[in-house]
């Protein structure tokens, strides 16, 4: 119990990959997303973002731009995050606005990840799946 408690307050330090997918999300950069993402991506997104299979990575980061840019971040939340060993998942609530029509959409985007470590840079998180929902 201890063990997982110092793991998980290690994690969280870190924040997993919030820094990259936030900034990536609210700038618009989404080439950024490149050294999170394992070279396959598996991703179910809902509309308005409809991408659904394994992408590699460059394909996965081309689609997401690209479906991403008719929509506008009002806000986002970070909501939860769940962390064992090897393994994590955080989910990331985004308020979202379409840039023709101006509605809105709800969304949940679930980010599944695991530790790569490989050398030189030891144990980094690395997105595997992506599953987004809209609320």
């Amino acid at each position: 119990m201890l063990k997982a408690l110092l793991l998980l307050l290690q994690v969280t330090q870190q924040y997993l990959v919030m820094g990259p997918v936030q900034a990536a999300i609210q700038d618009g950069r989404f080439a950024a997303l490149a050294p999170i993402c394992r070279p396959s991506v598996v991703v179910s997104l809902e509309e308005p973002l409809a991408i659904r299979g394994a992408l590699g990575r460059e394909q996965f980061i081309d689609e997401f731009s690209s479906r991403f840019s008719a929509l506008e971040v009002e806000k986002l939340e970070w909501s939860s995050i769940q962390v064992e060993e090897d393994n994590a998942v955080q989910s990331l609530n985004l308020i979202m606005k379409r840039r023709f029509s101006g509605s809105r959409v709800f969304y949940k985007l679930i980010l599944f990840m695991n530790r790569d470590a490989s050398p030189p840079k030891g144990k980094e998180w690395k997105l595997y799946y992506l599953r987004g929902l809209k609320m």
